[in-house]
C-alpha cells in the first residue's frame, strides 16, 4: 500500500517524473509488431503460414486457435522482438519462431512499423516506466522512514556466538 498502490494512483506525481526528465523515457529503436504467442506447439505453423500468406487476415487467423495462441500489438523496442537478433527489422518481416525451453512456449513477430531513430516516449507510452521508478523511490524513501524509526541494533555478545559457531 506504502508503494505499489500510491506509485499506480498518484498520476500527479507520475506526471512530474516525466515532466522533470522526459528525455530518460525515450524509445530506442523499435517498431510497431504483432507478437505471437503458442502453448501449443502444433498451432505454431499453421498459424506462422497463414500470417505470412495474410498478415492482415491475423485476427481471423487466432481467433481459429483462441485457447492455444494469444496476440498482442504494439511497440517494441528492437531487443524485445523474439527471435530477431541481429537483424534490423523491415515493415512485412516475420520472424522465424523461437522456442522458449523454460515454459515450452514459442513465439514469433510480425513487423508492421520500424522506428530506425530513437524517439521520445509519450505520458502514456512511459506510464509502467514512471511507475516503477516512483515504486523505487517512494520504497526508498520509506525504508529510510523505517530506518529512523525502527534502528537496527546488533547484540554484539549473539553475533560473536554465531560466528563461533
Amino acid at each position: 500500500q506504502e508503494v505499489w498502490n500510491k506509485a499506480q494512483a498518484d498520476t500527479a506525481a507520475l506526471r512530474n517524473i516525466y515532466n522533470q526528465d522526459p528525455e530518460a523515457y525515450t524509445w530506442k529503436k523499435s517498431a510497431d509488431a504483432i507478437v505471437f504467442f503458442f502453448i501449443d506447439p502444433t498451432a505454431v505453423k499453421p498459424v506462422f503460414d497463414a500470417v505470412k500468406k495474410s498478415p492482415s487476415a491475423w485476427r481471423q487467423v487466432v481467433s481459429q486457435y483462441q485457447d492455444r495462441v494469444m496476440a498482442d500489438t504494439a511497440r517494441y523496442e528492437w531487443s524485445q522482438i523474439p527471435n530477431l537478433g541481429n537483424q534490423v527489422p523491415k515493415a512485412g518481416m516475420i520472424t522465424t519462431p523461437a522456442e522458449n525451453k523454460l515454459d515450452n512456449s514459442t513465439t514469433f513477430a510480425y513487423i508492421v512499423r520500424v522506428y530506425n531513430q530513437p524517439t521520445p516516449r509519450s505520458f502514456d507510452e512511459a506510464k509502467g516506466m514512471l511507475i516503477n521508478d516512483y515504486q523505487v523511490k517512494l520504497e526508498k524513501q520509506w525504508d529510510a522512514e523505517l530506518r529512523k524509526k525502527y534502528p537496527v541494533v546488533i547484540n554484539q555478545a549473539v553475533l560473536t556466538d554465531i560466528l563461533k559457531k
